[in-house]
């Protein structure tokens, strides 16, 4: 369940992270574990502002879950290092897990190993060395190299 945020506003936020939850009880309800995705656009001009923001609504909505009720957060990698702890530790997250949002590989994994507790969850930065011209030896080269740094930076 994927949201996306381009703005620092208040209420839009609040609104997708309680629609993200609504959702997420009805997965619970089947016996899977949700995983809310609300994703900050890296190019959002008040990205710190949209951050505290999406994560005062988000321990708002972790907070009124049943100690057996557990999700999966899904974020986008923040400005300030540590940002989520509270939802790292929160005893209804299962796991959180940043997506690379657009930023290189490089930028994600050094943003990623500032956030302790916070693996990866790349798809962009991924498969951003992979090029159709390579050779098979190439292409699993690349991807090895690039899976071997993104674990190395999710090991914090």
């Amino acid at each position: 369940m994927r949201s996306f945020i381009s703005q620092a506003n208040a209420a839009g936020i609040k609104a997708i992270v309680k629609q993200q939850f609504e959702l997420a009880m009805q997965i619970l309800a089947t016996g899977l574990v949700p995983i809310v995705e609300p994703e900050v656009d890296i190019h959002c001009p008040e990205k710190a502002k949209a951050e505290t923001l999406l994560k005062t609504a988000i321990l708002e909505e972790l907070n009124k879950l049943a100690p057996d009720q557990l999700v999966m957060l899904k974020i986008t990698l923040p400005e300030e290092d540590g940002f989520y702890a509270d939802c790292v530790s929160h005893p209804n997250v299962l796991k959180v897990v940043a997506l690379s949002g657009g930023y290189s590989l490089k930028e994600g994994n050094e943003r990623l190993r500032r956030n302790h507790g916070v693996v990866a969850s790349f798809s962009r930065a991924l498969l951003g060395g992979l090029l159709l011209q390579q050779t098979d030896e190439e292409y699993n080269a690349v991807l090895d190299a690039t899976i071997q740094s993104i674990y190395e930076a999710s090991n914090t």
